[in-house]
């Protein structure tokens, strides 16, 4: 088995230990779980890189870092842990998003699609569900910084629908998943952190699978 295929393993079995862990609220199992996760996901970039003789990217890295940093702010309780945490996200994916919008416009072009119809979709999506979980966020104090926050996600999974389905597919999830956390957040029933982890652990997974750097998926330039 090659290294990739071994940090892929362990990433998925750590994540499911975290997801359960979740489920059950265990969180002493998260504490020791969690922290593992994207350090593993990280390594398997790396591994996946070196295997086809390629330098793995260092923004990619650094995005994982961040989310890396994130994941622990979040194991802490309180506004200040959810403020960093948020924050962390952000970063990370801010990083994504320059990143794709770079790859986009250095030759990149979308063939028989409309370009403005994914950052309008999800913006629409984005608004009806910040719409429907206004009251609760309101509630909290949360409501404002959370729907910037919400539309700069939205933003990201807009610009990596020019990176190939499985990127894709990915920055949607991750999307999903704060919107599964919002809804938590604003005291609906929306699958607890069980999912909330799920939807982010499939989606990282799927970003950096899927990252063109390294994987088979059209190149910046190319047709």
């Amino acid at each position: 088995m090659s290294r990739a295929r071994q940090a892929a393993v362990l990433y998925a079995a750590a994540g499911a230990v975290d997801v359960l862990a979740a489920g059950a609220r265990k969180e002493q199992v998260r504490w020791a779980a969690k922290p593992l996760l994207m350090p593993l996901l990280a390594l398997y970039a790396v591994a996946a890189c070196r295997e086809r003789r390629r330098r793995v990217s260092r923004r990619l890295l650094l995005a994982l870092a961040l989310a890396w940093a994130g994941d622990v702010a979040l194991r802490f309780r309180g506004t200040a842990a959810l403020a960093t945490g948020a924050t962390l996200f952000l970063a990370a994916y801010g990083v994504y998003a320059a990143e794709f919008v770079r790859r986009d416009a250095r030759g990149r072009r979308a063939q028989g699609r409309v370009r403005w119809l994914a950052p309008v979709g999800y913006g629409a999506l984005t608004g009806a569900v910040l719409a429907r979980l206004w009251p609760g966020l309101r509630a909290t104090g949360l409501a404002v910084p959370l729907s910037g926050y919400a539309m700069l996600v939205a933003a990201m999974a807009a610009a990596a629908t020019t990176q190939g389905g499985r990127v894709a597919a990915g920055a949607a999830l991750l999307l999903v998943s704060d919107a599964l956390l919002g809804a938590d957040l604003a005291g609906e029933r929306a699958g607890g952190p069980a999912w909330v982890m799920a939807t982010y652990l499939l989606g990282q997974g799927l970003v950096v699978s899927g990252w063109p750097d390294c994987h088979n998926l059209p190149q910046a330039g190319r047709a």
